[in-house]
């Protein structure tokens, strides 16, 4: 109840307007905010919207200058915390609170919250591009140059799925980490010489460990 008050208290500070049009639904931009007219143009989110600053202060007419690579880490590290926080109102009011740099992250800052789901429906996502998610391999592609595997077996839709971005980041990285499950080596490691179902088996004790799979 708490989060949701704060929630409420920051809308009401950026003047939300409910009644504000919105772009009917149809459109490719169907049913984000429009203009304050009613004239159906859309803009980029504003913290609070409407009324609030927009989240990004550059001058519109001015090209988007890149953020420099520092900042990028450091957003998408914030980014990563705020998706770590207790539950989705957290995450939705540290996403508010951080504003700017965390828009582009919210897709994966979301995907985040997901619950585990089969095997069957992190498959039938893959290759679908969706933000906030990516394409993993649960036989590694580099087994592929390592083990010898075929790359048509690499890369058939039943060893593919689609998983939350950050997830795929850690995952990702418990590959590379010592494990005293697999004999204090890491799992990469561990997995030099192993058949494909031994590669397979640790992919999916991967996927549960992070709850990305029931």
């Amino acid at each position: 109840m708490r989060a949701l008050t704060r929630l409420q208290a920051l809308v009401e500070k950026g003047g939300f307007n409910p009644d504000q049009p919105r772009v009917p639904a149809g459109s490719p931009e169907g049913g984000q905010w429009g203009g304050g007219e009613g004239g159906g143009q859309s803009r980029r989110p504003a913290i609070g919207d409407n009324g609030g600053p927009a989240l990004d202060p550059a001058d519109s007419s001015k090209p988007l200058q890149k953020d420099k690579p520092g900042k990028v880490r450091a957003g998408k590290a914030l980014a990563k915390a705020i998706a770590r926080r207790a539950g989705p109102i957290g995450a939705v009011l540290a996403a508010i609170e951080a504003g700017q740099k965390l828009y582009d992250e919210w897709p994966s800052i979301r995907s985040y919250q997901n619950e585990p789901q089969s095997l069957a429906e992190l498959q039938q996502h893959a290759g679908k591009k969706r933000p906030g998610y990516d394409d993993h391999h649960i036989v590694e592609q580099a087994a592929g140059s390592r083990q010898g595997f075929p790359r048509t077996d690499i890369d058939d839709m039943a060893n593919v799925v689609s998983i939350p971005r950050y997830k795929h980041h850690e995952i990702t990285g418990w590959y590379t980490k010592q494990n005293t499950n697999y004999g204090n080596l890491a799992p990469r490691d561990y997995l030099r010489g192993k058949s494909w179902a031994e590669h397979v088996d640790v992919g999916h004790q991967a996927l549960r460990l992070f709850k990305v799979m029931k």
